[in-house]
């Protein structure tokens, strides 16, 4: 599976595992008799959906996990509050309803009555406060709390089965921070980075054996709150070194979806599958450093965007599975959308005219080697233009730090994966933010979004919404040259249809679907 959805985050070292952790596992899952891949106990063949990942990069805890894999992994076994569809409808998960106060500072969620882990125990209002002072405490080291940071102040036991969310400041989107990364929820007593030890969770699977460099089975949870509609007797995650290891996996019908990239397409008869497109989900940031030349000069950044060839990195990178991007963060199935800011596209004039002659040196800095290299060969035949390129494994372009390459060199290209766009603003624009590569602020920009978060007036939005996307198309600390869809070709052997990607937005939401066959 190729890293679609996941958030730049600090790693956390290497992988500490033992070959197998099955016994700690079927002790968790007791009730699993059978694997989740091949025969039943009764000799029928089980319907395990199959799935071609890389080994994860970090240690596998939900509160921590950033690595796409690692997300998997875990979300397969636990539950979150909220998750939403490709459409952006929001779905009922472990809360079955919520309202926000009239001033928009208390958002209270109504969990749902019976719903349990898998280690029989209730989910309780107990342990969703726990797991969000576990992401939002002074201690946190989750990824989730940069997106919270400023947003929520506090969560507490509203009595009655109810959860109260204490805001700073109105935020009108709010259950969409709750379908975030590292949300799903746990037990109250649950000790960070034992996860593996004991992987509790209220999701649709359970987690039987885990064999590092091999797979991950899981099989379903027989007390899942929506069991009935969880019609996969398991899931097998297949772990391969490569990419091309996973276009032959799927030629070979050993898994049962890859996601669509040129190499791909250039290898795989598509009318042999089918074709999945379920809404965007991610796109990669070029991000400039404004404190650092030659990106301190706002002509050179506007040079550079427009001399990228935004249609070119559709094509190259993704296969044609991408919108263009115009350089502000809003995916294009997010209600409400800017208007009337004009589409940039490589336009040689305004180049040159802005270079005035000058040649511009510099580095391009990622760990997604196709991206960097497609957009290196369209830079240097610019005239103006001198690239260099740097890809590091992702460890080393994540690395933990104060110099940590991803936050630090002049020029980085960085995963991003689907958020609200205030979430964007916040995490890689505002002043201090954790996350802000470009080192950048602006206050007109800060003031806007705020208004943005607190106005549930749709009219309104859509004029804040175009106001802050006109800033920061006009200052360009980060090009956004394309929006991608979550696209895969998936096995004919399979049935029913996924209402959004299988990621942290979507809740790894396996409702309905199920597989004819081995």
């Amino acid at each position: 599976m190729t890293l679609l959805t996941s958030p730049p985050a600090r790693r956390r070292g290497a992988l500490a595992l033992v070959a197998t952790v099955s016994a700690t596992l079927l002790a968790l899952t007791g009730c699993a008799t059978s694997s989740a891949s091949g025969d039943g106990a009764d000799g029928a063949a089980e319907a395990v959906y199959r799935i071609g990942i890389t080994e994860p990069g970090a240690e596998i805890d939900p509160l921590t996990v950033a690595d796409s894999d690692a997300q998997l992994i875990a979300g397969l076994v636990t539950e979150q509050l909220v998750s939403f569809t490709a459409d952006g409808e929001a779905l009922p998960r472990l809360a079955t309803e919520w309202s926000a106060s009239e001033d928009g500072l208390t958002w209270t969620f109504t969990l749902r009555d019976g719903a349990l882990f898998n280690d029989g125990s209730p989910v309780t209002a107990a342990d969703v406060v726990a797991t969000f002072d576990a992401i939002i405490g002074d201690d946190s080291i989750s990824p989730a709390k940069s997106a919270f940071a400023g947003i929520l102040d506090s969560v507490s036991d509203a009595g009655e089965g109810q959860v109260a969310f204490t805001l700073a400041r109105p935020f009108s989107d709010f259950p969409r921070l709750l379908a975030g990364n590292n949300t799903g929820i746990l037990p109250a007593d649950y000790e960070p980075g034992t996860w593996l030890d004991a992987p509790v969770g209220a999701g649709q699977f359970l987690l039987e054996d885990y064999e590092v460099g091999q797979s991950v089975t899981y099989v379903k949870n027989p007390d899942y709150w929506n069991a009935d509609e969880i019609q996969l007797d398991g899931i097998e995650l297949k772990i391969y070194k490569d990419p091309q290891a996973s276009v032959l996996a799927f030629q070979a019908g050993d898994i049962d979806r890859i996601s669509v990239t040129p190499d791909v397409l250039a290898t795989v008869d598509v009318d042999d599958y089918d074709t999945l497109s379920s809404g965007y989900s991610y796109f990669y940031g070029i991000h400039l450093d404004v404190t650092k030349a030659p990106f301190d000069d706002p002509t050179i950044r506007e040079a550079l965007a427009w001399a990228v060839d935004r249609q070119g990195i559709v094509d190259n990178v993704y296969g044609g599975t991408a919108a263009v991007g115009n350089d502000y963060p809003v995916l294009p199935d997010y209600l409400p959308q800017p208007e009337g800011i004009p589409q940039r596209e490589q336009d040689l004039e305004k180049v040159a005219d802005l270079l005035d002659g000058r040649t511009v040196s510099f580095t391009i800095t990622t760990s997604f080697q196709l991206f960097g290299e497609v957009l290196q060969q369209q830079l240097n035949a610019v005239d103006g233009f001198d690239v260099e390129l740097e890809v590091l494994s992702d460890e080393q372009y994540y690395a933990e730090g104060a110099d940590s390459p991803w936050l630090n060199a002049p020029l980085t290209v960085t995963s991003w994966g689907k958020r609200v766009p205030s979430q964007y603003y916040g995490l890689f624009y505002a002043e201090g933010a954790a996350w802000n590569a470009a080192h950048y602020a602006n206050p007109e920009l800060a003031r806007l979004v705020t208004a943005f978060d607190a106005t549930t007036d749709e009219t309104e939005r859509q004029e804040l919404l175009t106001e802050i996307s006109e800033i920061q198309w006009t200052d360009v600390p980060t090009i956004i040259p394309a929006l991608v869809r979550s696209e895969v070709l998936e096995s004919k052997r399979v049935t029913g249809e996924f209402i959004a990607p299988i990621d942290f937005w979507s809740g790894y939401n396996f409702a309905g679907i199920s597989v004819e066959g081995k």
